[in-house]
């Protein structure tokens, strides 16, 4: 056999000694070090940043608490209850603090024997919080083939007035952090099963901020340090009375600064030529003490893993910072904190929650989740319902969800969003045929859908698109025919229009491209219903407007018409005008009306397919008004 040489896989250098024998890094040594009960206390209540670091982890993970979900609303108000009468909130708090003490449990009040097992739905009577050192086991279950391997076989509770027997099924222990005894075993049971507390593993960098932050307190009475030279100081001391009169001049001097404001001193002989006392202010410079205060709390932030605005309480730094990316990973971590540590013991105390609730946790029905941690302002609520709502408005052009599939996904986002109060409700009492049904009911009173057309004068056969002849470039006008003119005439009749066009001329225009263009590479819209006509909702912004050449119009918005006019000029069509503003004209004599005082139409305006054909020099001559 060969001989087995040790490599060692790292950087050295032979002339510095770094990584090897000489190098004095390479004689440092890691350890194990379990602190006390008495030290963890001490570190707590002693260190104003350590009890931060222990309790704001616990504080956040029931700040926001959870929501339960499954049954009705009556059963919801019944856990919500129980949990208000046991104090659970507050109660799993401190058992959170106690794990990052070392670790804490909660004792569950159920009925029995408490050496024996509890029964699965057993209604909870009580819960009780204590510390690991109130908890002691002889023996931990050693079979790994059963369920409850690595917990104790049993417990002892330990209280100013005896013992007491636990079945492990009564006490849910929060345990802190085993992975350390998981390489190398503790050296006692009870520390190997609760494991390693916060409090050890931050405590060196809690230490050295706490000490640089009292050494910089020790110097702020170091900020102005008057020194006094006083001539044969150690000959005048040494003479009969010279402390005396020592301290009487000091005295004197001391009167002296304090009622004039002015140090007097003696200035010599000036026939000796010798001086007098010497009086000097000494001062220290502090300009580095918080940088030097931060680093060492950075340090603390991120050896604890807790952000340094909500540690230290600070404002974010950096160029443009706000703290949100820190808040937002931070809030990450207190929700895996939920889901891996905090959910487990939960599960174990739920059943027995429920129970005593009176709800029924058998059937499995009832849930809960953790509440979101940053809870939107109003603002906030507002900016989102708008865009999803415009999304889901953009997807319902599309055609791609059919019509009840998609008022029923609606339904439910604005019902768990809670945009509308009493929705739910209100639409649990509508038929299903009513609730997700495509029925419209138009202003003249019977029900059709968006196909179908309604209000007198407002009937017209479809209109077929116009044979250009070919596909050679030319200019191009593209328009949509209103189909339910007959209401907008209506609406001008009733406010003061003489005369308005004829249902058959009014359109909105699409585009109007003097520059010659391919027909054919303008494509097709992806808006619309199966017979390409396109519904704007009532409401939204409308505007009655004057054009040059005394037209009056109605403005109104349309993303579909926007973007489909966009999507033309892109492929090589011209637009004449500074913007694109979708419209209808209704009328070119209505001079005398103030279109200021008058409220525009706002009723929903429905307009037939895309009609492609060469631009008409002489259009308006062709106009006709009734």
């Amino acid at each position: 056999m060969g001989v087995v040489r040790y490599i060692s896989d790292r950087l050295t250098n032979a002339l510095t000694g770094a990584g090897s024998r000489r190098d004095p890094r390479v004689h440092n040594a890691y350890v194990p070090r379990i602190l006390t009960q008495v030290e963890i206390a001490a570190a707590y209540s002693g260190s104003g940043l350590m009890r931060k670091i222990c309790s704001i982890p616990a504080m956040d993970m029931v700040r926001e608490w959870r929501t339960w979900a499954g049954g009705d609303d009556d059963q919801t108000a019944a856990v919500f209850d129980a949990e208000k009468r046991f104090g659970l909130r507050q109660k799993v708090k401190r058992a959170e603090v106690m794990r990052s003490l070392g670790g804490g449990a909660l004792i569950m009040g159920l009925p029995g024997d408490p050496t024996q097992p509890a029964l699965p739905n057993a209604p909870l009577a009580f819960i009780h919080v204590v510390s690991r050192w109130h908890l002691s086991f002889e023996r931990l279950n050693n079979d790994a083939t059963s369920a409850g391997y690595g917990e104790p076989e049993m417990w002892t509770l330990t209280t100013g007035t005896g013992q007491q027997r636990l079945h492990p099924s009564r006490v849910i222990p929060f345990r802190a952090d085993t992975s350390a005894s998981l390489i190398i075993p503790a050296t006692s049971g009870l520390d190997e099963f609760w494991g390693e507390s916060v409090v050890q593993q931050v405590l060196d960098a809690v230490q050295d901020s706490d000490t640089a932050r009292a050494s910089f307190a020790a110097l702020i009475h170091k900020a102005r340090l008057l020194r006094i030279g006083i001539p044969n100081l150690i000959d005048l001391a040494s003479e009969p009375d010279g402390e005396t009169i020592i301290m009487q001049r000091l005295a004197v001097m001391s009167a002296a600064e304090s009622i004039h404001n002015a140090t007097v001193f003696d200035s010599g002989d000036p026939q000796s030529g010798k001086g007098g006392e010497v009086i000097e202010d000494a001062t220290y410079n502090f300009a580095g003490a918080k940088d030097i205060l931060n680093a060492y709390g950075e340090w603390v932030a991120s050896i604890s893993d807790i952000p340094a605005t909500r540690l230290l309480g600070r404002a974010p730094e950096g160029m443009n910072s706000s703290g949100d990316s820190q808040q937002k990973d931070w809030n990450k971590r207190v929700r895996a904190m939920q889901t891996l540590d905090l959910g487990p013991c939960l599960d174990r105390l739920d059943p027995h929650l429920l129970a005593a609730a009176g709800v029924p946790a058998a059937n499995g029905l009832m849930s809960y989740d953790f509440d979101p941690l940053d809870t939107p302002s109003e603002k906030e609520r507002a900016d989102i319902f708008k865009v999803e709502m415009e999304a889901a408005e953009r997807l319902q052009l599309t055609g791609a969800v059919p019509e009840q599939a998609f008022n029923r996904g609606l339904q439910s986002l604005m019902i768990e969003r809670g945009y509308l109060p009493e929705l739910e409700l209100a639409l649990a009492e509508l038929p299903d045929d009513e609730r997700y049904g495509l029925s419209v009911e138009t202003a003249e009173g019977g029900d059709q859908d968006l196909d179908g057309r309604a209000g007198a004068g407002g009937d017209q056969a479809e209109s077929d698109p116009l044979d250009l002849g070919d596909a050679a470039p030319r200019p191009l006008y593209v328009s949509r025919k209103l189909l339910n003119a007959a209401d907008l005439i209506a609406w001008a009749k009733a406010n003061g229009f003489e005369a308005t066009l004829s249902a058959a001329d009014m359109h909105v225009t699409v585009l109007y491209s003097k520059q010659p263009v391919d027909p054919m590479k303008m494509g097709e819209t992806w808006v619309g219903n199966d017979k390409g006509e396109l519904r704007i909702k009532p409401g939204g912004p409308r505007a009655l407007e004057r054009f040059d050449g005394g037209a009056v119009v109605l403005q109104f918005a349309s993303w579909e018409l926007q973007s489909r006019h966009d999507q033309m000029v892109r492929e090589g069509a011209s637009h004449d005008y500074p913007e694109y503003l979708p419209h209808v004209t209704i009328s070119y004599g209505a001079e005398g009306l103030d279109l200021a005082a008058m409220p525009p139409y706002s009723g929903e305006l429905r307009f037939g397919p895309e009609i492609f054909a060469p631009i008409d020099e002489d259009w308006k001559a062709k106009i006709e008004e009734v």
